[in-house]
């Protein structure tokens, strides 16, 4: 059986997206030993290397990809699976161009995993500023305002990506969504009666054995330290608009003889973010970085050793609760509401208004009741375990078929 997985940004520095990627390739493996996999990804030799998987160009994403190529390994497939992430609602019209495809050319289909805001990318379905929106707004000054072209413009294009979730998972043989909340989002565009939930797959991640970790003397330090440790990664993908109190409220912690855990989920972009705030904090030497690219087993060993993480990137909270390390999450979509929901928690704000006295006084009672926060993320790490081996029943029914 020939497998392909595509339709996320794999091999772009996203330890999330691996982590997924990682623990898929774990799933199938489990199901269909003998299956040949084929993956496409930004870093080829590293994927094949790691994962013993085949490789080929990341389709649908920028840089340039070659059309017909696609066309032609996603025809040559017997099953191409969408496996994961949360593109139903940040790239929808990637992922769900390959499964049109997929369906005409009748390879099997299996959206995997998959997440969805409750806010379809703002970026691709707003019209953001610039000479555009200035067009519309004259338009509608001119029209004296009956009709408002810059809102009429986003309705069409939001309902048209609507419109076409619903085509294309209505004639998918599995599909499987992270999320209640997502299935809500979804049935919110249309009725799409054969959905069911999962769960992440990120959640089968294992942690490294500690040993096999390289780490600056620096780092090492402050991991082995008896010190509180606080965990914290901020996307550099929509940055916190209110830096500086970011950094006064990281600053507190010091002087109260925390250490700060710069953990970035992208080494590249969250790390150069990461680095600039600890060179703003007034007292950096109880800080540090964690340097280089690491494997998602790694940020998970890493994060096991912290006392609290603070996130406002999901896969960061999701490895932490794995190893029952109490998570303070920061929302920059209804993502990381979704998750914290199953532990009776909600979000310390958002990226846009982060709330810094909700979260001084969730990491206080966090810290004091490390052992009931342990108990409650085993039931729900136990759940959403249980929600994979069901839909794994599934999936096994769609490749063994």
């Amino acid at each position: 059986m020939k497998i392909l997985l595509g339709g996320v940004p794999f091999g772009r520095n996203n330890v999330g997206d691996e982590a997924i990627l990682e623990c898929v390739v774990g799933i199938l493996r489990e199901i269909c030993p003998a299956a040949e996999i084929t993956v496409s990804t930004d870093a080829p030799e590293r994927t094949a290397e790691k994962l013993g998987v085949q490789t080929v160009q990341l389709f649908g994403f920028e840089p340039a990809f070659s059309q017909t190529l696609m066309e032609e390994r996603i025809a040559d497939a017997d099953v191409f699976i969408w496996p994961g992430a949360t593109g139903l609602s940040d790239y929808p019209e990637i992922p769900l161009s390959m499964l049109e495809i997929a369906h005409r050319v009748g390879t099997k289909t299996v959206v995997w995993g998959v997440g969805m805001n409750d806010k379809l990318n703002p970026f691709i379905y707003r019209v953001l500023p610039g000479k555009r929106r200035v067009l519309l707004t004259v338009l509608s000054w001119l029209a004296l305002g009956r009709i408002h072209f810059v809102r009429r413009l986003e309705n069409q294009s939001e309902a048209r990506a609507r419109s076409k979730i619903v085509e294309q998972l209505n004639q998918a043989d599995l599909v499987v969504l992270r999320d209640p909340e997502t299935l809500a989002a979804v049935h919110a565009c249309g009725e799409v009666p054969a959905a069911i939930v999962g769960a992440d797959s990120a959640e089968l991640l294992v942690p490294e054995v500690w040993e096999h970790i390289s780490l600056s003397s620096e780092a090492q330090r402050i991991l082995d330290s008896d010190r509180c440790k606080i965990g914290l990664c901020i996307s550099a993908q929509r940055q916190l608009v209110h830096e500086q109190a970011l950094i006064d409220f990281l600053d507190r912690l010091v002087d109260g003889q925390h250490q700060i855990v710069f953990l970035p989920m992208n080494h590249e972009t969250d790390a150069d973010l990461m680095a600039d705030l600890r060179e703003r904090m007034k007292n950096r030497t109880q800080s540090v970085v964690i340097e280089g690219r690491r494997e998602p087993r790694e940020v998970l060993a890493i994060a096991g050793r912290l006392d609290l993480v603070i996130s406002s990137r999901l896969h960061l909270l999701i490895l932490a609760s794995i190893l029952h390390v109490p998570i303070i999450g920061i929302s920059r979509g209804s993502k990381v509401d979704n998750f914290l929901a199953p532990f009776g928690y909600v979000t310390a704000g958002t990226v846009d208004e982060c709330d810094f006295d909700h979260m001084q006084s969730e990491l206080n009672r966090l810290i004091d009741s490390r052992a009931e926060f342990q108990e409650v993320s085993t039931a729900v790490h136990e759940m959403l375990l249980q929600r994979l081996e069901e839909a794994k029943v599934k999936l096994a029914q769609v490749l063994q078929g």
